[in-house]
């Protein structure tokens, strides 16, 4: 569950570095061992104290550590600090990880300027919302990928969404959400999403912007369809995102490593959405099949690298506009019923893989975000302009249906 598999790894450490797989407990799937004995060194702790697991990995004399996924950034925090390594300080992956926290930091610091206020029942979010009002969003304080999601237009949206993230409040604990005032948009230049994200290497004092995504609209509530790069954006657009990145991930104290953050593209200028601390999903591949460079790689330079560390990022251009488009199923779907098209797809030029996320019959929750989509497309164009028509052409070819 993270922005990087083995094989990325792999290939981006050819010839430079050893990976060492550090492989915890995980609720989800199982990890796949083998591969990493067969490609690096594998570190199974899955079953051991944390003291024991640190020895265990001590052995191994690591030089740098990293991670590519949100669910072990406090792990690897952990780690880091026993085994002198730099990486997130316990302060700042829970800034990271903490949307309630984060957001504090932000508006203190003019990255953004978003009321809010951490709901933990139903009596909670009904007085979070009097105070906040319309529209809003409401979130996990934890959760990532689009993962129960809401909009709250109205006191009516309130109560169903306490309803159903709070169905046992008075009974049983449930986790911590947070309700947020809906960050305004401009209308989008193109077809594209009133958003961007941007990732970034974090050397100390230094921040180099690496990438900056285009975003396809929203599926609804607040759900994401995918990422194109680059961004279809001005200049002068890209300048101001970029600084307020710059702005915001120094509020909340980083200092190594990289970062994805996305933006709302604001009237009153880019609002930060949320800071990540890691490599953003799917940006190493569709950066470098844009002619770019590793950012695995990057990632790993970071993890290894002393005060002389060199400029990471060379001037570069991108040499085509690649993209990942995914459909998720509409709130409310409960079942695929059918999926017919997947496969002309797969003839078309401009699209390099297609992906089934779902067999017919299958049951659907719109509430996993991105673990919901039906199916993925991946590929590229040589314009901004072919990919605002392949869009629709792809919506036509692959037909639903939906139990509801």
């Amino acid at each position: 569950m993270g922005s990087a598999g083995i094989t990325d790894i792999v290939t981006a450490l050819e010839e430079f570095a050893v990976p060492v797989f550090v492989c915890p407990e995980s609720e989800h799937e199982e990890p796949a061992t083998d591969l990493m004995t067969e490609f690096g060194v594998l570190c199974d702790i899955r079953g051991m104290e944390f003291t024991d697991a640190v020895e265990h990995l001590r052995r191994l004399n690591p030089d740098g550590i990293v991670t590519f996924s949100d669910y072990q950034l406090d792990l690897t925090s952990r780690l880091a600090a026993e085994l002198g390594l730099p990486f997130h300080s316990p302060a700042v992956v829970r800034a990271l990880t903490r949307k309630s926290v984060q957001r504090q930091l932000l508006n203190d610091h003019g990255a953004s300027a978003v009321a809010t206020e951490l709901v933990t029942g139903r009596l909670s979010l009904l007085d979070a919302f009097a105070r906040i009002g319309g529209p809003a969003v409401l979130k996990p304080d934890t959760g990532t990928g689009s993962r129960s999601t809401y909009r709250i237009l109205d006191a009516h949206d309130a109560e169903r969404a306490a309803a159903d993230v709070f169905p046992d409040d008075g009974c049983a604990p449930s986790e911590p959400f947070v309700l947020e005032a809906e960050i305004a948009a401009s209308p989008a230049e193109g077809p594209w999403g009133d958003y961007v994200s941007v990732d970034s290497a974090v050397f100390h004092d230094r921040i180099e912007h690496v990438a900056v995504l285009g975003k396809f609209p929203l599926a609804k509530p607040f759900r994401e369809t995918g990422s194109f790069f680059p961004a279809d954006v001005p200049p002068d657009t890209a300048a101001a995102v970029t600084s307020l990145v710059s702005r915001a991930v120094r509020a909340l104290g980083v200092r190594h490593g990289i970062c994805h953050t996305e933006v709302k593209l604001s009237p009153d200028g880019p609002q930060a959405i949320e800071v990540n601390g890691r490599l953003g999903g799917r940006v190493n591949e569709l950066v470098q099949k844009a002619g770019g460079p590793s950012l695995v790689r990057i990632a790993v330079q970071l993890a290894l690298g002393g005060p002389d560390t060199p400029r990471l990022v060379d001037a570069w251009n991108p040499g085509r506009v690649t993209f990942l488009y995914a459909k998720p199923p509409p709130a409310g779907a409960k079942r695929l019923c059918a999926v017919r098209g997947v496969e002309r797809l797969r003839d078309r030029a401009e699209i390099s893989l297609v992906t089934a996320e779902y067999e017919e019959g299958a049951t659907l929750d719109w509430r996993l975000g991105r673990l919901a989509n039906v199916y993925v497309c991946y590929g590229g164009v040589d314009t901004h302009a072919q990919l605002a028509r392949l869009v629709p052409e792809i919506d036509r070819t692959v037909s639903l249906s939906f139990e509801y």
